[in-house]
């Protein structure tokens, strides 16, 4: 007969093992990058009111100067990145549930050009469990920095001259033990007397900060997009949207391209959003001109449909769910066609400039135009406008989102709405 009293102490243990293992809060559950989760920019489930009223915003608070880049969650900390009008840079976190402020790091950098719609601060950060990573660049320097989630400074990282007439904006997502980073530089219509940018894509140590790969891109148009990360036959595989080598695909281990498509003649601004197995990006230039592509991921890696004209965004990365994917132009024209073939159910120019990618949460769809005017469609095959909400202030930031609450940040000012816990 099994002795009871020591099967419960095993239980017991047991337990004991799991709780102290696994983490309170896993880290699936947070948006730690650009769009969340593989920058898909989708939750299943959100209870905040949509759209919401002035009642339902927990806090809102001023940011140190501007930015564009977006705000990341993990855990009970916000962590976002802003800029003066003389290009100081600040690192900053605040409390998820309060808003308060619970460090700043500050640093100065030469003043230098950037495009009139972008900002010393168009980067969003990236973080993990122990560490949060940020990036900006000027014409000196591309640095990359990590701190402790308490603001201690863990390691910097410099690589050398940007060349950008637009600025910097890649932001820097996780892959494992890996800080992926996209230096994409220009080498076209430059001033004279500047040389052409050296562009690569970096993986360093998140530890230290060394280089463990860097793989050589050709230089052509900078470009911004983050990649996504594929499972090709078990293995990691980053995807990548670049004028010069067009979509295409390295081994996340090793740095090495196992494919391209050169896809692209103008500048590719967007993220790549997989949907399925096809990697759906854009190109386009500030007169137009757009093409979205979906590129096939296994197989042959050729073109599986393009979508061209007006309804094509340029800057804002497209959103999926399901089949359905959701195209929200610069130009303030909502499109839903299919992602596997890229045939249109409807087009509607819900109005204004839009620099931020839309989101979904649950079975609504959310897009911001740069005056700061939300909008909410239903995230269906069917047309259906369900509110909208004003800022009332530039919004050129992607929203964040949760089950219980979004963060939305506008040019200075972040924005809690909901009930965060």
């Amino acid at each position: 007969m099994l002795n009871l009293t020591l099967i419960s102490r095993i239980i017991t243990f047991a337990l004991f093992l799991t709780i102290t293992v696994l983490p309170s809060r896993p880290l699936s559950a947070d948006w730690s990058r650009f769009r969340g989760e593989n920058g898909q920019g989708v939750i299943e489930q959100c209870k905040v009111p949509l759209p919401w009223t002035d009642s339902d915003i927990a806090w809102k608070i001023d940011l140190p100067g501007k930015g564009n880049g977006s705000p990341i969650v993990v855990g009970k900390k916000v962590f976002v990145m802003s800029a003066e009008a003389d290009s100081q840079r600040h690192a900053l976190a605040y409390d998820l549930v309060s808003g308060k402020e619970l460090w700043r790091k500050s640093f100065a950098t030469a003043k230098h050009s950037v495009h009139a719609r972008s900002s010393y601060a168009s980067c969003t950060p990236c973080a993990n469990s122990k560490s949060v990573f940020f990036a900006w660049a000027s014409p000196e320097n591309l640095t990359v920095k990590a701190f402790s989630h308490d603001g201690d400074e863990q390691w910097t990282k410099n690589f050398g001259r940007y060349i950008s007439a637009h600025g910097f904006a890649g932001s820097p997502i996780l892959v494992d033990d890996k800080l992926i980073l996209s230096n994409n530089q220009d080498a076209e219509e430059l001033p004279p007397g500047v040389a052409p940018g050296n562009s690569s894509i970096l993986a360093l140590d998140v530890k230290t900060g060394n280089v463990i790969w860097e793989t050589p891109r050709k230089s052509v148009r900078t470009c911004y997009g983050a990649p996504s990360v594929f499972d090709e036959d078990g293995k990691k595989v980053l995807i990548f949207a670049e004028t010069g080598d067009g979509v295409f695909a390295l081994d996340a281990a090793t740095g090495k391209q196992l494919w391209n498509n050169k896809v692209f003649s103008k500048r590719s601004v967007s993220c790549p959003v997989i949907v399925g197995d096809i990697a759906i990006s854009t190109e386009g230039s500030g007169g137009g001109g757009n093409i979205l592509f979906g590129v096939n991921l296994n197989g042959d890696h050729k073109l599986a449909f393009e979508i061209k004209n007006t309804i094509a965004p340029y800057v804002p990365t497209p959103v999926a769910k399901g089949e359905l994917l959701f195209l929200w132009a610069d130009k303030g024209i909502v499109t839903c066609a299919s992602a596997t073939n890229g045939e249109t159910f409807w087009s509607e120019r819900i109005g204004g400039n839009v620099s931020t990618s839309p989101v979904i949460a649950g079975d609504k769809l959310i897009g911001i135009d740069d005056e700061g005017t939300v909008t909410i469609l239903s995230a269906s095959r069917s047309f259906q406008e369900l509110g909208k909400v004003k800022l009332g202030e530039v919004t050129r930031s992607t929203p964040l989102l949760a089950e219980n609450y979004l963060l939305v940040r506008t040019d200075t000012k972040l924005i809690c709405v909901g009930k965060p816990q």
